[in-house]
């Protein structure tokens, strides 16, 4: 049996090994339009994640305001009240030292959520829930009030939204509804009305 080689012929192409320059460009167009597409909606996504995170941990904390309310029969000072045992010598958000049948009663934790080391709560945007609960009054009626801070412009508006709605927008109003803007980068959050 013979055996018969088959040469190229001078005619045939040469097979090319890789891409054209052409080829590349367009693969990366494309790539680029579905970014450009892809992007902003996951974005939005992870905003919306971190309101609603944040939304999360202010009604843990306002829900465990009340829990609180009914056994103790006095609102916290502290948001560190809702999950430590409060003592005879810890004050109530009015300034009134807890006394020791009143003390007993404290049947928490209130809230699940822990502090870490700079007595904060991390919430969503980066911003913290700070320890400190104030009492503030708001049209006649006194709140017990949860401090946010760390929380940017954007961040405020996006949360404003969710808690106080569509209206809050359109009167572009920072400082009613139950979301207040304070300062630079601080929030209130008008919890619980004190009654």
């Amino acid at each position: 049996m013979q055996v018969t080689r088959r040469h190229d012929t001078p005619t045939r192409a040469l097979r090319r090994i890789g891409f054209t320059l052409a080829e590349i460009l367009i693969a990366l167009a494309l790539i680029a339009v579905l970014a450009a597409v892809l992007l902003p909606s996951v974005a939005g996504q992870i905003m919306k994640g971190d309101s609603g995170r944040t939304m999360q941990d202010l009604d843990a904390v306002r829900a465990g305001v009340d829990q609180f309310l009914a056994d103790v029969h006095r609102y916290p000072q502290k948001v560190s009240h809702l999950n430590t045992k409060i003592l005879t010598t810890d004050e109530d958000v009015n300034g009134t030292v807890y006394p020791s049948g009143l003390v007993a009663k404290w049947s928490g934790p209130y809230i699940n959520k822990p502090m870490n080391d700079a007595s904060v709560i991390p919430t969503g945007f980066g911003a913290n829930i700070r320890d400190s609960l104030q009492r503030v009054t708001a049209n006649g009626v006194n709140y017990v009030t949860v401090i946010i801070a760390g929380i940017d412009s954007a961040a405020f508006a996006r949360l404003d939204l969710e808690i106080d709605g569509p209206s809050s927008t359109l009167t572009n109003s920072r400082t009613l509804g139950l979301l207040r803007w304070v300062t630079g980068d601080t929030a209130k959050y008008l919890a619980a009305p004190i009654q």
